[in-house]
């Protein structure tokens, strides 16, 4: 894992060395997220596409039921299945939408978690004892 080297100001000028270093992708990551992910998108995508099919096959024979029957009841079924449809078609649109928007977080995107090194200083003492060594440190220099 990479780690990034970040500038801290405050340890070079109280000239101290960084207690630890904490890796904050460690802390989220999950194995296999990605093969889970493509796993999961396909799945849905395959289901969705098959109630399509099967709604279309469906519409098709319900269309001439009810033109055959002439019956109200044919025809709101008939509406309802193509509502049903539509629906599945939008789903079918959302679902790329979303992944699309996780692989783009994945390829480092600004809004991806990226692994960077965070560098905490610790000082003990108090404010006036800071303030001094910050002054011999100047006037070292």
């Amino acid at each position: 894992m990479e780690t990034e080297e970040i500038k801290d100001p405050i340890g070079e000028v109280l000239n101290i060395e960084p207690l630890e270093q904490v890796k904050v992708n460690e802390l989220v990551k999950v194995e296999n997220i990605d093969t889970s992910i493509e796993h999961d998108f396909e799945s849905a995508r395959t289901n969705i596409h098959d109630m399509i099919e099967t709604a279309s096959t469906a519409i098709n024979d319900l269309s001439l039921i009810a033109k055959q029957s002439q019956h109200p009841r044919a025809f709101e079924v008939l509406a309802k299945l193509i509502e049903t449809s539509v629906k599945a078609n939008k789903d079918l649109l959302d679902i790329q939408e979303k992944m699309k928007q996780i692989k783009q977080m994945d390829d480092g995107s600004p809004q991806s978690i990226n692994s960077k090194t965070v560098t905490n200083n610790l000082f003990v003492g108090s404010t006036s004892e800071l303030q001094k060594l910050i002054k011999e440190m100047k006037d070292a220099k």
